[in-house]
């Protein structure tokens, strides 16, 4: 783990948006909860129900990607799978639930702002992100701090393949970015496995498909993105 008081070089920071910049997996948590109840109260065991999610989950992104609408076909996709039918007025309930969350005006956590500003006099910033390309750059948008950045990536995964990607785009040396995010398999593997130096800044929710426990810690792990100035 690098020296907490230690101040790195001018150097490229590559941050994470959703969940590091501004809140995101809790409101599909409320979701998920309103759909699990449902599920309990028609009589499923909690363990069939999170299975059919979790086996639609997986298999949808890995042909669609991610974003709300995807997240709220999977759950109507997991009760046929259950039901071998789908209930018209879940299904309504369900697509007006994902509107709620795709229409969520966007909630920057504490010192974002001042902490982008503080870093962008420092350093290269790039916020790279990854889900629905419309999606994702309409958050960015409404944000409010696009302005701090000098490129957007919205990548359709996060993984060493599309790090490189980036790198190579952006003619980067691998040794001098550091990715900035929350979570484990995306933010902190994926960007090691690109030869990436990595911050770790736990949310306090984490989707399950992000959980992994990776071969070696972060550079960095921090409580709040605004801890970043004392470092950078």
């Amino acid at each position: 783990m690098a020296n907490p008081m230690a101040r790195h070089s001018p150097t490229t920071l590559l941050v994470d948006a959703d969940d590091t910049l501004w809140e995101n997996h809790s409101y599909f948590m409320r979701v998920f909860d309103r759909w699990l109840e449902a599920m309990l109260a028609r009589g499923h065991a909690p363990a069939s129900v999170h299975e059919a999610f979790r086996i639609e989950e997986e298999e949808r992104t890995q042909r669609t990607g991610y974003g709300s609408r995807n997240f709220i076909a999977s759950l109507i996709a997991s009760i046929v799978r259950l039901e071998q039918a789908v209930d018209d007025e879940l299904a309504r309930e369900l697509e007006e639930l994902g509107e709620w969350i795709h229409e969520h005006p966007i909630e920057l956590k504490e010192g974002v702002r001042a902490t982008l500003e503080t870093l962008g006099l420092r350093h290269r910033l790039l916020l790279v992100t990854k889900g629905h390309p419309m999606e994702q750059t309409r958050k960015i948008a409404r944000s409010g701090i696009s302005q701090h950045f000098l490129a957007t990536e919205v990548l359709r995964e996060k993984d060493p393949a599309h790090y490189e990607d980036v790198i190579s785009r952006h003619a980067l040396s691998a040794s001098a970015c550091w990715m900035i995010g929350n979570s484990p398999r995306s933010d902190i593997i994926a960007a090691q496995g690109a030869g990436l130096r990595t911050v770790h800044i736990p949310h306090h929710t984490t989707w399950e498909l992000e959980h992994r426990e990776g071969p070696c810690a972060p550079d960095l792990l921090l409580d709040c993105f605004a801890d970043l100035t004392q470092h950078f």
